[in-house]
């Protein structure tokens, strides 16, 4: 069975490469490019993994985090906080609002790969 990953990323270019890379690797993505979007596809595809953008136009990443944790059909769904901002509050803050992991980009596509697989086969 195919996997599916949503990405909610506000860059045209992001999205595209992360695609990509994810379809080359065995799984079907969707995308969605604000938060709004994001839940809606949410609860419509109920993915096995979100990659959540922080930054984006409308409610930002951590608005639509808590959303998505506070709604019983996507709870159960891991996020990984997908941001180009490295800090340790973003790791601490993540963590603390129930994001699966906190993944910097721009990304090595192994190390994206490894990542999905990893919060992938824990739902298992």
């Amino acid at each position: 069975m195919q996997r599916t990953v949503l990405i909610i990323e506000d860059e045209k270019l992001i999205i595209v490469s992360t695609q990509m890379v994810l379809e080359a690797a065995g799984f079907r993505v969707e995308s969605a490019t604000n938060g709004e979007d994001g839940i809606t596809q949410a609860r419509a595809l109920t993915p096995d993994l979100i990659l959540l953008d922080v930054m984006m136009p409308g409610i930002d990443g951590w608005e639509t985090l808590t959303r998505l944790k506070h709604d019983s059909g996507t709870s159960g769904v891991p996020v990984v906080i997908f941001t180009a901002r490295e800090h340790s509050r973003g790791h601490q803050k993540s963590a603390e609002m129930g994001a699966a992991d906190y993944f910097r980009k721009p990304f090595e596509p192994d190390e994206l790969i490894e990542l999905v697989e990893k919060h992938i086969g824990q739902q298992a």
